[in-house]
């Protein structure tokens, strides 16, 4: 039972995940990058994001570590990051309200 119980669950976590990184959000194309991959980035790091613990700005600094490229400024390339984690909670159910940044 304890079983069947764990593999829906695994299930509803992989269609969550599939459901996020095959949405459309305004902006893609301000990252050059293919969209699962980027996508991938933000949704490992919404937590993050969820706590306070990282800014939007520093996931962009994520984000182009690990070779993501913007066709845009960063201050625009915020916007489908933003929409993208805003719909990871709505697919989640979370209550999600992004705290300002400071000195940006």
């Amino acid at each position: 039972m304890v079983l069947q119980e764990e593999t829906i669950e695994l299930r509803r976590k992989r269609e969550k995940k599939e459901l996020v990184l095959n949405h459309q959000v305004n902006g893609e194309a301000f990252i050059s990058s293919p969209s699962p991959l980027w996508k991938n980035i933000v949704l490992s790091n919404f937590n993050r994001i969820h706590r306070g613990d990282i800014t939007i700005s520093q996931l962009l600094i994520i984000m182009k570590d690990k070779d993501i490229s913007f066709t845009q400024h960063d201050n625009l390339v915020k916007y489908p990051v933003i929409e993208c984690l805003h719909f990871i909670a709505k697919v989640s159910n979370i209550k999600f309200d992004l705290k300002e940044e400071k000195n940006q």
